[in-house]
């Protein structure tokens, strides 16, 4: 093997000797560049949705609410009120995780996640400012001005500043790799609530697999969620922005940077699925007025 100070660099086939000489390094080259480009050609991965259940009507549509935690778990198929996937041993952790030992236990769980659900008393007055200001300007507001009206009606201005940063910077990684498509560059978060309303959802179906529950039940709960829940939000897009930064923010503690949304955020790949109809995802085609 020459090494690269035995060169003459006056020569041509010395240098092509050097070059054919770094095999190992071409080969690594070659893997890498191959990778990326069976990714690129490779088609993404379609929605597998139960073949024992609706994926379209009423019931797919409203189940469809907890899609993103569903499939995080993941627990079953997005349209499975039965949670089926869990084995043994992911029911046990997913008590223990929870705390759902018994009906009790459950129904609690549902009625918290639905209701006071992942709330701050702060940062739901923060949205509510900056949704005020926007209905008044017809846009959404930029960080300064949303910052300088929070400030005007009282907000503390050093916390303020970490909350609005930590927003807008989830938004734009969510818009960033969801796709502009999705995710227009209108929309802004109007309240963290998504997070919630979608984990109450899959808490639902969870309390079916474990005995808690019966599909009946879990369909007449997941419709008051829905009914109560959707009202927040005017779309698919919305709510599903909603749940990626309310997910980033709880467990962030509202203090975002990139390394908080890469740990966090990872929601965003399932975001898409769901809202893009070539991969069979049933944000795409169900409506979200029900």
């Amino acid at each position: 093997m020459h090494s690269l100070a035995s060169v003459d660099f006056n020569s041509i086939t010395s240098i092509f000797e050097w070059l054919v000489s770094q095999w190992w390094a071409w080969a690594i080259v070659g893997v890498v560049v191959l990778f990326f480009l069976v990714i690129w050609i490779l088609p993404a991965a379609k929605v597998k949705a139960s073949p024992d259940h609706p994926t379209t009507g009423v019931e797919a549509d409203e189940i469809a609410l907890g899609f993103l935690q569903i499939v995080n778990l993941p627990s079953g198929y997005w349209n499975d009120p039965t949670a089926s996937l869990l084995g043994d041993r992911e029911k046990k952790v997913l008590v223990d995780q929870w705390g759902v030992h018994t009906r009790d236990e459950w129904l609690a769980h549902v009625e918290r996640l639905s209701t006071v659900r992942r709330r701050r008393e702060v940062w739901m007055l923060y949205l509510a400012v900056r949704t005020e200001l926007a209905e008044r300007l017809g846009r959404a507001p930029k960080a300064k001005e949303w910052l300088a009206a929070i400030v005007q009606e009282g907000g503390d201005k050093r916390d303020a500043r970490t909350f609005v940063t930590s927003i807008e910077y989830s938004e734009s990684e969510v818009r960033k790799r969801v796709g502009k498509d999705i995710v227009t560059p209108g929309l802004f978060v109007k309240t963290l609530d998504g997070y919630g309303i979608g984990q109450a959802v899959a808490m639902t179906t969870w309390g079916v697999a474990l005995g808690h529950g019966d599909v009946a039940e879990a369909r007449a709960i997941i419709h008051r969620i829905n009914v109560e829940g959707r009202p927040a939000f005017e779309s698919w897009a919305d709510f599903g922005l909603s749940y990626i930064v309310g997910r980033v923010m709880h467990w962030s503690d509202g203090n975002v940077d990139e390394k908080a949304f890469e740990k966090f955020g990872d929601g965003w790949s399932d975001f898409q699925a769901a809202a893009t109809e070539k991969r069979n995802g049933p944000w795409a085609t169900l409506t979200w007025s029900l």
